[in-house]
């Protein structure tokens, strides 16, 4: 029970154990913010192929994650573990072709 107080009053003796409804609320919190940077980096017409591919990506990484776990906690840590993640080639059923829109 003592463990409990500590992660309920913020101690960081608990963090990483992501039980606790109130971790899951930062966690959401968290990937709004981490999902939002994605999606701009995503509909950017003017980006790299490369950028656009790894925003889609990290993106479905998220997702994946959330779907197999409910976890919002677990979809924070493939947003960020998938950050680190450096092929940008084509895989089937991604956007290819990026064509920037001309004014």
């Amino acid at each position: 029970m003592l463990t409990t107080s500590f992660a309920a009053s913020g101690s960081p003796l608990n963090q990483g154990n992501n039980v606790l409804p109130d971790n899951e609320k930062i966690c959401l919190e968290s990937v709004e913010a981490l999902l939002g940077q994605q999606q701009i980096l995503f509909s950017d017409r003017h980006a790299d192929p490369e950028v656009r591919r790894h925003a889609e990506r990290t993106i479905d990484a998220s997702r994946d994650a959330y779907a197999r776990h409910g976890s919002y906690c677990d979809a924070q840590k493939a947003l960020q573990a998938h950050s680190q993640e450096s092929d940008t080639r084509s895989k089937p059923g991604e956007i290819s072709v990026f064509r920037s829109q001309q004014s």
